[in-house]
């Protein structure tokens, strides 16, 4: 099958990107990164990501009406900047997250959830920052 009909049968190029930036707020992609700061000494680095991503799970389970993506998005994109400390990568990162949040828009997720999602990815964000500075030492 040739890749212009299929792209004809789910709804185009737009839905299809859409749902590619969706994606880099999936586990799979989360968990990606996680075990790529296990190589080396990235101790503060990987135990923010496990923090949030813990933070966010015990989240969800209070109130289910949330986007996930995008709160994963968000604390990737946040802890990847934080680590990098270059600011044209940290612009580009959040330029990503908001394309994210338009996607969502876009494929008519409710607001409702998007904004949930947001607000656990704040919350789970800060849980990770914070408390990391508890738990590992420097």
């Amino acid at each position: 099958m040739r890749i212009s009909a299929s792209l004809s049968e789910t709804g185009g190029i737009k839905n299809e990107i859409a749902r590619d930036l969706i994606a880099l707020g999936g586990l799979p992609f989360y968990f990606l990164v996680i075990v790529r700061t296990t190589i080396g000494s990235y101790h503060d680095f990987l135990s923010r990501l496990v923090v949030a991503l813990i933070t966010l799970y015990i989240l969800s389970r209070f109130l289910k009406d949330s986007n996930q993506h995008i709160a994963r998005g968000l604390i990737l994109a946040t802890f990847t900047s934080i680590y990098y400390q270059h600011l044209p990568f940290a612009i580009f990162a959040f330029i990503v997250w908001v394309l994210m949040v338009y996607s969502l828009y876009y494929l008519k997720v409710t607001g409702r959830e998007i904004v949930t999602g947001v607000i656990f990815g704040i919350v789970s964000t800060a849980a990770g920052y914070f408390l990391t500075l508890l738990i590992v030492p420097g």
